[in-house]
């Protein structure tokens, strides 16, 4: 029997929330090219990919928060029950050691710009100064980020669901109006960096935010730095595999090659969609759920496994039909790709989505060593792949089928362990569990 971790009301928010982001991240990147001349626009999609890559570091700190305050809170109450005192009050607050995080990725990140900014923003002269807004946003995501991890442990969905639109809702209006009052790389920059306030602001308004920033973790500074360190370790290898797959194929390619791979990228972009888009955006109230049900270990597992096996494989079979037409269709003759293609990337997007379940459970499991071991391993056995003398088409397949082969093997084995020492903690749920909804999930 599993214990309750988010209402209906609330899955359809955080569904409805990762919609919002993922629009406004698509409608500023067709915004800012219509405003700006080719050249310019180029010198901004690359440092807003850049800042988007450096978010996805970042969210090893929601990762982290969200198991942290869940075992914290749950501790705290039993100490109070037991003997009236709280002895967690010398545990760090989180929110000040993810922001302490978040300003030394800046500040390093602004001390070595002199040698990343002319690589990421194509050896444009004079747009060094970006570094400066990136860093800034880096500080300022890297509380926002600690913040969601906080409400997805304490189950307070609707306003993790509050925070993320208001994040997304104040970048595209920060963005629009740059595009009218200063149309400049300048001014975008300003503005998409500027967005990551929004935490800031819901601080003055929301009671749950506010206790939420005094919230503190489960164990001393020392370990928690060093588990933000294996989170965001993970969450960086998730984002070279899932984000900066193209680069990465770039670089292990010919130009030849790569340059005639369009249609290959394309079938790379939209096999992955269908499951990893909703998989990122409920990722933490899947490492709710696991915390939540912890006394269950691997049986917890079963059910989202299952849902993701029958959607790979009913996905690969009718990407296999209909994928290579629907690609000629919309793009025209020279997107062609073979059938075992399309089928062999939605496979591959179901591996993905497996490794990205069972390094949910590892974290829940307090299995750090193994979560980010998982990830990193399957990210070097792609890359290795990729080096491999063969097509192209074929490398890209068999480098994102099989790389998280590694990966899933690590946390199956950590998570045997776990299942067979017996796992601490049933089921159980935190203050401000869902804010008052019924749960179903």
């Amino acid at each position: 029997m599993t214990s309750p971790t988010i209402g209906r009301r609330s899955f359809i928010g955080v569904g409805a929330a990762s919609l919002v982001s993922a629009g406004v991240g698509f409608a500023v990147l067709l915004i800012v090219p219509k405003v700006l001349d080719s050249a310019a626009a180029t010198i901004f999609i690359a440092f807003w990919s850049f800042l988007f890559v450096w978010y996805g570091i970042l969210g090893g700190l929601s990762a982290e928060s969200t198991r942290a305050v869940h075992n914290s809170d749950r501790a705290r109450e039993a100490r109070a029950r037991d003997s009236g005192t709280d002895a967690a009050a010398r545990a760090p607050r989180m929110l000040p050691v993810g922001l302490g995080v978040g300003v030394t990725l800046g500040v390093l990140l602004w001390a070595s710009s002199f040698w990343w900014a002319p690589l990421v923003l194509h050896n444009a002269e004079g747009y060094g100064w970006l570094a400066v807004a990136l860093s800034c946003s880096v500080a300022l995501y890297s509380g926002h980020a600690t913040i969601v991890g906080i409400l997805g442990g304490r189950l307070q969905w609707p306003t993790y669901v509050r925070l993320v639109i208001g994040d997304s809702l104040l970048r595209i209006t920060l963005i629009v109006v740059a595009a009218i009052v200063a149309a400049t790389i300048a001014g975008f920059a300003v503005a998409a960096s500027v967005a990551c306030v929004a935490w800031l602001i819901g601080l003055l308004f929301s009671p749950t935010l506010r206790s939420a920033a005094v919230a503190r973790a489960d164990v001393g500074l020392g370990p928690f730095l060093r588990r933000i360190g294996h989170a965001c370790l993970a969450s960086g290898s998730s984002a070279i595999l899932v984000v900066g797959f193209p680069v990465i194929l770039s670089l292990t390619s010919s130009e030849a090659a790569y340059t005639a791979a369009a249609p290959l990228l394309v079938a790379v972009t939209f096999t992955r969609a269908p499951l990893l888009i909703p998989l990122n955006a409920y990722q933490g109230v899947a490492i709710a759920h696991f915390l939540n049900n912890r006394g269950a270990g691997l049986r917890a597992l079963v059910p989202v496994a299952r849902l993701i096996v029958l959607i790979a494989v009913v996905g690969a079979v009718l990407g296999a039909l209909l994928g290579p037409w629907l690609l000629v269709l919309y793009y025209g003759p020279d997107y062609v790709i073979s059938p075992w293609t399309v089928g062999g990337l939605v496979i591959a997007a179901g591996m993905l989505a497996l490794l990205t379940i069972t390094g949910a459970l590892c974290l829940a499991l307090d299995r750090h060593n193994a979560y980010s071991g998982g990830w990193i391993a399957s990210t070097v056995l792609a890359v290795l792949i990729l080096l491999l003398p063969v097509d192209i088409e074929l490398r890209a397949v068999l480098a994102l089928l099989i790389g998280p082969v590694a990966g899933l093997a690590i946390h199956f084995r950590a998570l045997r362990r776990a299942s067979a020492g017996g796992v601490p903690g049933g089921p159980s749920v935190p203050p401000g569990g869902g804010e008052g909804e019924g749960a179903t999930a």
